[in-house]
Formats: structure tokens, C-alpha cells, sequence
């Protein structure tokens, strides 16, 4: 009944439109009487028409233009050939129903570059207007057809030629390898690039949904999948010149331990003989899945090609215990031709970017006396959010904030550790930091939004000198940061000190709102002493200086070699002092395991750095960075010179004298605060396995030669800032 109803319908239906283009009714022996060319003369034009409007949307990407509306262009050209094909079947044969139906599905065909043509009267067949129609139309359907082919493979096959090509170019390049595509590895490969036009930088795409298929056939499959690349990230790399290449899984899928053709067994052997021409290869595994970033890496260490002694993998991962076995071990490794894998921290980078700006430094929010360094006022702070940032964050300022008052006595340092996950990690931090108690450190678990947390930000709001929040959440860790910031204006009193929050900021996405949102609320208390700043973005974190060339690092090394007067190199020096072979004579000479003397050697490597990140905050104490001191940065530095570095007797009046020494008892707090952090307490022997020190004591109980190390720390800092002033 149904059926009849439509064929009803139909058949009624397409009579009257017939009707109204000039005919009673459309069969094959009478086709001349139906205005073909009126309706042809449609199609054609609008088919002009469209194709010049996208002409004039962009005469140089009209591909790219077309390909970002193909859902749009097939609707209207599945519509077009409807029409022609319904036109082409219709007849007194027939009723209204089926020719619908059969005018679908041939309309369908056409995007298969296929037609009903057969099915079409051969009167028809031989009418000049209606086959020019459906030929458009057909043509249409074929072009899209090639413009959704052409964006699945399309880029796949430009890289693959430019990989081929490149391998006539690599012999004695450097490379930049990176394993997968995201926000960091873009941002990273940018900066790259900047620093070295002409180094290779290439992207493994990795399908992670097929990681069970890694050795697996590569047919048009694996093609296709390089639409896993979003268009944005597409035209980022074309921008910086990268290789781009896709396999299934990835390194980290890969369960042979004896196999040593990695790259071969993900099918991308033309990116391995790259890699093998090349003089040098850095590999990228900066996703945010640790464990394969570390599986990745540990099977990727095993291809034939990495044996150079010099390639360089680094990971994204948390540097912890765990961790450190992959970072510190494999620059120790007996073997000499081992990869050398180096761990990418955002947690730890993000902070250490709060050590290099020296705004955000802990002694900006102290009362400093500047004539004897010393300082008038305790530090209290607050940190929202113990996770790898927050603890990062406590190292920070637990040692950045190690200050003494007129007595020589360390000023008292509290800080507020705030979670809601606190009962899960309590336990870990007091083991791991046993000399730390709830005197310094207060472990509180509590939700930002709950009455705990605001009645305990109610009783310390007038002592806070510092707040970081260090959530994983941007729009959570903003509002906290603002209410906190509304709160701090309404309850603080106005001759408080200065009171710095410090919010950080996980996505790149994010940043600029958060940034407006800052500026405006600092602009609005301009002259009061509260301020909130961002800090840890992925544009600070992920970039050539940083991670690569290791700035911080490099400066440690200059440090290192002014501190031992050496006539070396900086690298020469470093070399000499924490090279292979020292790991050795530490075992022989302290009577301690392998592990241990890797551990001993990186906890002086990390004092270095810790120098070198310390010297702004000795140089604000000291009066250098005020009007206090002005011109006289060069009696420092001839003070520093002459001295002996055996003894703590500087040669100049008491008033300098006074201020030296009161600095190098600074610079002793601030040892024995990293000591703490990293786990050893005092003890009247030294032990490296227990972690026990004997100078972990007041400065008034060591001898003169323990003394005499902090000043000759005091001194490396100062003849460094004399020499950035004089180059300046």
C-alpha cells in the first residue's frame, strides 16, 4: 500500500514538473520536445560560476581551498547528477519511484569514476546540450573524488620524494629525529631550525591505534594514516623544512630484543640510511606518554646505525630515581659507542625558568639589607599543587631562600605544600627528604575550593612572600591564582612586602588568554606590592637553548673552570673532572659502588648549576643590582682576585670584608638546603651511601679550609658578573 502510494507520488510529481518545462510527459522516441538546452544551460553556468568563485577565493592554493570543503562540493554535485540521471531514465516506462532511486545510486557511481551512460536513450546520448551536462557533472564527481585521494596520500607522497632527495644530501649533516607530532616537538623543531638552517630535521607520524600491526604490510593503509597529522601541524612543518615519514607503533612497539634494523622494521628504511649518512643524530621522544617515551628510546638504542659514540636521545620523563638510570647511566656508560640518553623534565625546566629571570626570585620578597647582605624578615610561602612542578618548586625556593639575619643565623624559611592527593605522596617526600620537617615544610591536603584551603590562606595571607600554583588544570590554576590575587588586595595590609604569585601555564592554547588576563589585573593595582606572573610555558620550555645546546649547563662548565683557576678549556676542564674514567677512581678512592660514584659526580655537576643560577640572588644581596654599589663591582672582583683560595682573608676594609663573609655564609645555607633536598643529614662522618655529611653543620663549626670553599663560590660569582659587565 505504501509502495503504491509513493509510486503514486512520484509519478505525479515529476509529470507536473515536466510539464512545466514545456512537455506532457519524457520518453525515448520523444526527447525533442523537452528544453534540453535551457536545462543544460543551467548546469553549465552554475557549474562556471562555481568553479570561478573558487578560482577567486585563491588563484594559488585552490586545492587546498577545495579540499577543506569537499562534504559541501560532493553534496552539490551528488545533487547535480540526481537531476541529470533522473532526467536520463525518466519515461512512460517507468514509474516515478524506481527512477528516483536508480538516479541515486548512479549519482553515487560518478565519486567511483564510474556512469550509466548505457542506461541513457540513445536519443538523448546524441543531444549536445544534455551530454555536455552530464559530462560536468561526471567530471566534477571525478575531480573531488582526486581531492580526497589527493589529501590522504597527497602529503605522504610529496615527503617521500623529498626524503629520497635528501638522501643524496645528508652525508655529514646533522639530523633531528623526532618521534611523533606535537606541541613540543613543533615548538622545539622551530628553534631548531632557527639555530641551524641547514640541519635535517624529520617527523616519524605514528599511528598509535595500530601499534599490534608494527611489522605488518605497508600498503595504501598505511599511507592513508598520515592524516593523523593535523593540517595545522602540516603547515608548520613545511614551514621549517621537515621530512615527515609514519609507521605503526612506533620504537616503543617493537618487542625484539635481539633486533637491531629498528628502522627497518618499522618500514622506514629510507629515514635509517639517512640517519646512518649522517654525522650526527639527535632522536625526540617528547609525547606525554613516559613509558613509551623510555620503551622507545631503550629499543631505538639498539639499532646498528647508533654506534657513532655520538648520537643523542632525549626523553621526555620525570627525573626521579627511576628515571636517572637512563640520564646519568648512559653518559657513564662503559661502553664508549653507547647512545647517550638525556631526560626532557617540563617539571624541572619549568622552574629552572623561574631561577633565570631574576624578577621572580625569592629575595625580591625579602627586606634585604644591602650594606651586610644580610636579611630583616622571614620567608613564608605556599604551593598549590604537590605534583612534579610543586615539588620542583619547593627545591626552588627552599634553597633559593636560604638567607641569614645580623646574627648569622639562617632566617626562618616555612612553606605550605597544598594537594588534594597530599595523603598519597606525604609519606614518599618526608623519606625522601628526612632532614626537612614540618618546621620548614607543612603537608596539607585540602581542595582549592574548600574551606580548609581558604582558612589556612586566611591565617597566613599577611606572612606569604611567595605562592606558586602548579596545577595540571590552566583554567583551574587561573582562577585560583585571581582569587588568591582579589583575596591578597583585600586582606593583605599595604605596607606588606612584596607577595609574588606564580601560576603556571600547561598548554600553549592557554597562554595568551592567561596572559591578558594577568596583565590586566596587575595594571589595575599598579603601586601596590602584589603581583601575579606565568611562568613554565611550552614555548619557554621547548627550545634550542634549553634542551639542546643546554645553556645552563654550559654556564655551569664556565663557572666550573673560573672556580678551579684552571688554564683549561671549560670543556676541557669539565672533561677532565667528570669524565668516565673518574667514576672509577671515585670507587677505589671512597670505597663506594659504580652507581654510587655516577650519583656523587652528577650531585657536584648539579652544584655547579646551582652556582651559576644562584648568582643573581648573591649579586641583589651584595647591593650590586640597587644604586648601593654602583662603579664598584671592579674593588669586588680585585678583592676576589686577591685573596687566597686557601684562606677566607679578603684584603680591603671591614665593611666589605664583613659583607663578603656574610655572603659565603649564604652560599653555605644554600649548600646545605640542596644537600637536605637531595636526601643526605649531618653526621660526624662522611657517607655517600647513607647519605651523611659532616659539613652539614653552622658556619661557625667548620675549619678554615671548609670555609674557604664557599667564598672561592662567592668569588668565581663575583668575577663573573665583573666579566658579563665589562662586555656589556
Amino acid at each position: 500500500m505504501l509502495i503504491d502510494k509513493l509510486t503514486e507520488f512520484f509519478d505525479t510529481n515529476f509529470k507536473c514538473i515536466f510539464c512545466a518545462w514545456g512537455t506532457s510527459k519524457l520518453n525515448q522516441y520523444d526527447v525533442t520536445s523537452i528544453d534540453w538546452s535551457s536545462i543544460s544551460s543551467w548546469i553549465i553556468l552554475f557549474g562556471v560560476f562555481f568553479w570561478a568563485a573558487c578560482l577567486v577565493l585563491s588563484k594559488s592554493r585552490i586545492l587546498d581551498k577545495l579540499s577543506k570543503h569537499i562534504l559541501i562540493l560532493s553534496l552539490i554535485t551528488w545533487i547535480l547528477g540526481v537531476v541529470i540521471y533522473i532526467i536520463g531514465f525518466y519515461n512512460d516506462h517507468v514509474n516515478g519511484l524506481s527512477v528516483v532511486l536508480r538516479a541515486i545510486i548512479s549519482s553515487f557511481k560518478m565519486f567511483v569514476v564510474s556512469h550509466d551512460l548505457a542506461r541513457i536513450p540513445p536519443l538523448l546520448q546524441q543531444d549536445a546540450p544534455y551530454m555536455t551536462a552530464f559530462s560536468v557533472v561526471h567530471f566534477i564527481a571525478a575531480f573531488i573524488t582526486f581531492l580526497f585521494i589527493f589529501k590522504m596520500i597527497g602529503y605522504k607522497i610529496k615527503s617521500s620524494v623529498n626524503i629520497f632527495r635528501m638522501l643524496w644530501k645528508a652525508k655529514d649533516k646533522e639530523i633531528h629525529l623526532f618521534w611523533g607530532v606535537n606541541e613540543a616537538s613543533c615548538l622545539l623543531a622551530e628553534s631548531i631550525r632557527r639555530y641551524h638552517s641547514h640541519d635535517i630535521i624529520a617527523f616519524v607520524d605514528i599511528d598509535k591505534e595500530n601499534d599490534e600491526n608494527t611489522q605488518k604490510k605497508a600498503t595504501l593503509s598505511n599511507i592513508t594514516n598520515t592524516i593523523t597529522i593535523k593540517s595545522s601541524e602540516i603547515a608548520r612543518l613545511d614551514d621549517i623544512e621537515a621530512l615527515i615519514d609514519h609507521c605503526y607503533g612506533g620504537p616503543a612497539a617493537l618487542n625484539n630484543d635481539t633486533n637491531t634494523d629498528i628502522f627497518g622494521s618499522l618500514n622506514l628504511k629510507n629515514i635509517g640510511s639517512i640517519v646512518e649518512k649522517c654525522s650526527k643524530s639527535f632522536f625526540y621522544f617528547l609525547s606525554e606518554n613516559e613509558a613509551n617515551n623510555i620503551a622507545g628510546a631503550l629499543n631505538l638504542q639498539r639499532d646498528k646505525r647508533l654506534c657513532r659514540g655520538n648520537d643523542v636521545i632525549y626523553i621526555h620523563a620525570r627525573r626521579d630515581a627511576n628515571n636517572e638510570v637512563f640520564d646519568h647511566y648512559s653518559q657513564y656508560d662503559a661502553k664508549s659507542k653507547q647512545v647517550k640518553m638525556k631526560i626532557v623534565d617540563s617539571a624541572y625546566l619549568s622552574v629552572e625558568s623561574l631561577k633565570r629571570n631574576t624578577s621572580n626570585l625569592p629575595v625580591n620578597c625579602v627586606e634585604v639589607d644591602y650594606t651586610t647582605g644580610t636579611v630583616n624578615s622571614p620567608f613564608t610561602s605556599m604551593i598549590v599543587g604537590f605534583g612534579d612542578t610543586g615539588q620542583e618548586a619547593f627545591k626552588f625556593l627552599y634553597e633559593f631562600a636560604a638567607f641569614i639575619d645580623k646574627e648569622r643565623e639562617k632566617i626562618p624559611f616555612k612553606c605550605y605544600a597544598i594537594d588534594r592527593k597530599m595523603n598519597t605522596i606525604a609519606g614518599f617526600i618526608r623519606e625522601k627528604m628526612p632532614a626537612i620537617d614540618e618546621e620548614e615544610l607543612s603537608l596539607i591536603q585540602a581542595e582549592v575550593d574548600s574551606i580548609d584551603f581558604w582558612t589556612k590562606t586566611k591565617s597566613i595571607i599577611n606572612k606569604l612572600n611567595y605562592v606558586v600554583i602548579a596545577l595540571n588544570n590552566d583554567d583551574l590554576g587561573l582562577s585560583v591564582a585571581v582569587n588568591l590575587f582579589k583575596y591578597a588586595i583585600k586582606n593583605r595590609k599595604t605596607n606588606q612586602l612584596k607577595l609574588k604569585i606564580l601560576v603556571r601555564c600547561n598548554d600553549c592554547s592557554n597562554e595568551k588568554r592567561m596572559r591578558k588576563v594577568i596583565d590586566n589585573l596587575n595594571k589595575s593595582i599598579d603601586g601596590i606590592n602584589i603581583e601575579i606572573k606565568l611562568f613554565g610555558t611550552e614555548k619557554e620550555l621547548y627550545c634550542y637553548d634549553t634542551i639542546i645546546n643546554e645553556r645552563t649547563l654550559q654556564e655551569a662548565k664556565e663557572f666550573h673552570c673560573i672556580y678551579e683557576n684552571s688554564k683549561l678549556s671549560a670543556n676541557d676542564q669539565w672533561e677532565k673532572d667528570f669524565k668516565n674514567s673518574n667514576i672509577s677512581e671515585l670507587m677505589a678512592k671512597k670505597g663506594i659502588s659504580r652507581y654510587h660514584a655516577i650519583y656523587d659526580i652528577n650531585r657536584r655537576i648539579a652544584q655547579n648549576i646551582s652556582n651559576v643560577l644562584h648568582i643573581h640572588t648573591k649579586m641583589i644581596l651584595m647591593g650590586f643590582y640597587s644604586n648601593t654599589r654602583d662603579n664598584r663591582l671592579k674593588e669586588y672582583n680585585e678583592y676576589a682576585t686577591n685573596r687566597n683560595p686557601m684562606t677566607t682573608e679578603y684584603i680591603c676594609d671591614k665593611d666589605d670584608k664583613q659583607l663578603l663573609l656574610n655572603i659565603a655564609i649564604v652560599e653555605h645555607e644554600r649548600w646545605i638546603a640542596s644537600q637536605k633536598l637531595m636526601g643526605y643529614t649531618y653526621n660526624t662522618e662522611n657517607d655517600y651511601v647513607k647519605k651523611y655529611h659532616k659539613d652539614m653543620c653552622a658556619w661557625n663549626e667548620l675549619d678554615d679550609k671548609t670555609k674557604s670553599f664557599d667564598c672561592n663560590v662567592v668569588d668565581t660569582t663575583i668575577k663573573i658578573a665583573y666579566r658579563k659587565d665589562n662586555e656589556n
